[in-house]
């Protein structure tokens, strides 16, 4: 599970998101989720194309 810390900087709410390597998580975009940051599928009742984003943290490599 992504560890999430919220902020108020300037007025305004910022999210920080730290993940795991290889962790993914979907990021709403609607402003309709419940569960905001993250997308629940809310934006499927949004008239338009909206959609999340993912964001996934790379794996690190086996590079020697």
């Amino acid at each position: 599970m992504p560890n999430v810390t919220a902020e108020e900087r300037d007025g305004r709410l910022r999210h920080t998101i730290e993940l795991e390597p290889g962790e993914q998580v979907w990021l709403c975009r609607c402003w309709k989720s419940a569960k905001f940051p993250f997308c629940d599928g809310s934006h499927k009742q949004v008239e338009g194309k909206v959609a999340p984003v993912g964001v996934k943290a790379p794996k690190p490599s086996d590079e020697k």
